[in-house]
């Protein structure tokens, strides 16, 4: 019996003997056979089917159990037995036999067909459903492997039928084998998507097509496109960020590293083909040399850029600074490859011009990459100016400057001439200086130390002089010469004529003191006014109708002239305001704000405000506006119109009458227009909308067959002879 395979057999006794029916079952080494108890599992049991039968019984069969089981009894003393023979064997069955094989056209192939059984199986072959029986010729050979069919032709496909035989237990097992015969692979196209092209950061998708029988399988090489590694990445780049799937290859992220050629290898076991297809990597400009530069003035100096790109990037060099317009710096850009440029910025004759900060810029459509580039100009001192005064007085230390051009920084050195000293002197001097030789700037703090100063600033490339003179400075002379240009009830101006030479350091301002003339005489602390030399020289606030006594000093870095003479005046009564004065900028600020801006003046109860267009420079008195207000220091310009010139006058009033006018001109400037007018808006947003509506009643139609267009096919179609829905829309 099979392995696995169930057995009983029933033992009945049907003449008991004086002691009744004992029966059992013993197994191949003679041991008992128990019944099964519950609760307890069991291969091999006995079991009473009634008072005078018992059988046994063998859930799987199994060679290990396999021999003689015998069913024994006692009859009157004498022992009786039932022997049956089990045996356990295999099923034939088959190893290293496909359903489905392949066989190349032209060769000699085996058909593999194994089978294992008792004893060594009976191959029988067929062919076309088991209908003929192949036999051992010239085209086919019977082993113990398979069928060899020789000279594999096309004709030799179809369904092989191989029957294995067990000679000892007569058992046949058969196996259908489906013969295709297989073409060699060939490669029909292999494609990038999205393109052959890519830009890098992007995903690349390379497809590789091809036939053959069996379909075949896929192998992917790289061939890099550029002998060296990029930006510090390794070639080939194919491990995280590629992805491959059979005849598939997907590039996530693509790098600059990824382009090249892709060779796909498709192969089965009838041979293999090739094909490749190149992945150019568009990638960013990327500047790989950048380093400053340090040249010697006079001498030639280059600068050098290089960068990396895909497209090849445009290369420039701009200057931070004012423009070089230097026919002796020239420039060359080169390409050393299809990814790699340099660039050139030679200068012929360095100049301390051209030191600074220059921008190196590389383009393509991809980005701009920028690098600044030191270009330091060594160079010998320079003074701006080789002679200059310089004043001292008493009670302050001189600081004397010994700035000059130089780079590095040049070491100074300073020597004292005196005016008539004899030799002793001077040998004396330079002692009391020699601790101040390399000091800039040099402080004398010896104010009797006058005469020439000769500064000397060296450094490796070259030497330079500067010479000055330290006077004594003195005070300006007494001011002789005060006239009054213009009074008030409550304000004086008025022209000062300062001395005509200082022996000192010019004057930076003027002061006047000055009381009302009861007060004058009677103590000696009055009111004072000081004025910078570009200021009108005014004093405000006084009453009217009164003397006034005043006197003036001038100032310089010395101190403070005696005073001058002085002058009386006599204010006005009560009068009409000054003339307003306007703040600064005040057209730019009335026509980009639309604000009037002036100084406020005392005794000033109102203003008056006129405001009139212009055009073609011509004053519109027709249309001008007027408007009074209480005193302020502005007023805000509304109902302005754009795009117009106006004419403005601003007149201060009091009791006594009125101030001249102070007058401005200014333009509004235009709004920027509307790119479409509001009719314009209008129309398109009607069109629009629509648009929108025949839309849905196209998506109707189509989806629910209702709508405007739906209702007038079908009462078309009532007239007309019937065709299809489709047909109609083509004709219409």
């Amino acid at each position: 019996m099979r392995i696995g395979s169930r057995f009983y057999q029933e033992c009945r006794c049907d003449e008991p003997g004086s002691e009744g029916v004992n029966l059992k079952w013993l197994d191949s080494h003679d041991r008992e056979i128990q019944p099964l108890r519950p609760g307890i599992e069991s291969n091999v049991y006995s079991e009473w089917v009634n008072e005078d039968t018992c059988r046994l019984f063998i859930s799987s069969l199994s060679r290990s159990i396999s021999g003689a089981y015998k069913c024994v009894t006692n009859h009157n003393g004498q022992t009786y037995a039932l022997t049956y023979n089990v045996e356990a064997y295999d099923r034939p069955y088959f190893i290293n036999t496909n359903e489905t094989q392949y066989v190349v056209s032209g060769k000699n192939v085996t058909i593999f067909c194994e089978a294992r059984s008792e004893t060594d199986p009976l191959i029988i072959w067929y062919k076309q459903d088991g209908l003929t029986k192949i036999k051992d010729d010239d085209k086919y050979e019977t082993t113990s492997e398979g069928l060899i069919i020789k000279g594999v032709t096309n004709d030799d496909k179809g369904l092989y039928r191989c029957a294995a035989s067990d000679l000892k237990t007569g058992e046949e097992i058969i196996r259908d084998i489906q013969v295709q015969v297989i073409s060699v692979p060939e490669i029909s196209e292999i494609v990038a998507s999205p393109d052959s092209n890519v830009v890098a950061g992007g995903i690349l998708e390379i497809v590789c097509m091809a036939t053959g029988n069996p379909h075949p399988e896929y192998e992917w090489r790289k061939i890099p496109k550029y002998p060296l590694t990029i930006q510090n990445h390794t070639f080939p780049s194919m491990f995280g960020n590629v992805k491959k799937e059979g005849n598939r290859i997907t590039i996530y992220d693509v790098t600059e590293n990824d382009a090249g050629a892709y060779e796909c290898t498709a192969s089965n076991v009838a041979g293999s083909s090739s094909g490749s297809i190149n992945i150019e990597v568009y990638f960013m400009p990327n500047i790989t040399y950048a380093e400053s530069v340090v040249a010697i003035e006079g001498s030639t100096g280059q600068i050098i850029c290089k960068a990396q790109g895909l497209p090849i990037p445009q290369m420039s060099l701009s200057y931070i600074g004012e423009e070089i317009n230097d026919q002796s710096v020239v420039w060359i850009a080169r390409n050393i490859s299809e990814i790699e440029v340099e660039f050139y910025l030679n200068f012929l004759k360095v100049d301390r011009s051209h030191d600074g900060v220059y921008i190196c810029n590389a383009t393509n459509f991809l980005y701009t990459d920028q690098r600044e580039i030191n270009l330091t100009v060594l160079y010998a001192p320079h003074f701006e100016r080789s002679f200059e005064h310089a004043w001292g007085w008493g009670g302050r230390s001189t600081n004397l400057s010994c700035e000059n051009q130089s780079n590095p920084p040049a070491n100074i050195t300073w020597n004292y001439q005196g005016n008539g000293l004899s030799e002793e002197e001077q040998t004396e001097i330079n002692n009391i200086m020699a601790d101040k030789l390399h000091s800039n700037p040099l402080i004398i703090e010896n104010i009797s130390l006058y005469g020439t100063y000769q500064c000397f600033a060296k450094n490796e490339f070259g030497e330079d002089k500067k010479v000055i003179a330290l006077m004594q400075g003195f005070t300006p002379a007494a001011i002789n010469n005060v006239t009054i240009t213009n009074y008030t009830s409550t304000s004086v101006t008025f022209s000062i004529d300062g001395p005509q030479y200082v022996n000192g350091p010019p004057i930076k301002a003027y002061k006047a003191e000055y009381d009302e003339s009861d007060n004058y005489n009677i103590t000696d602390i009055h009111t004072n006014r000081t004025w910078s030399i570009d200021r009108p020289f005014r004093i405000d606030k006084l009453k009217p109708s009164t003397v006034y006594y005043v006197r003036f000093a001038a100032i310089n870095d010395v101190g403070d002239s005696p005073w001058s003479d002085v002058y009386d005046f006599l204010t006005l009564e009560k009068s009409v305001p000054l003339e307003p004065v306007w703040e600064t900028d005040v057209e730019e600020v009335a026509a980009m704000e639309r604000k009037l801006k002036w100084k406020k003046e005392e005794l000033v109860d109102s203003y008056n405000i006129r405001l009139c267009p212009m055009n073609n420079g011509v004053i519109e008195e027709e249309v001008c506006k007027d408007k009074t207000i209480e005193p302020a220091a502005e007023f805000q310009l509304d109902e302005l119109d754009s795009n117009t010139t106006y004419y403005l006058e601003l007149v201060a009033h009091n009791s006594n009458g009125s101030s001249t006018p102070a007058h401005i001109t200014f333009t509004v400037p235009a709004e920027e227009e509307n790119l479409l007018s509001a009719g314009a808006l209008i129309g398109i947003s009607i069109v629009i909308v629509f648009l929108c509506l025949v839309l849905l009643d196209v998506l109707l139609l189509l989806w629910r067959r209702q709508g405007i267009i739906a209702h007038c096919c079908q009462k078309k179609k009532k007239n007309q002879r019937e065709v299809s829905l489709n047909s109609r829309f083509l004709s219409e």
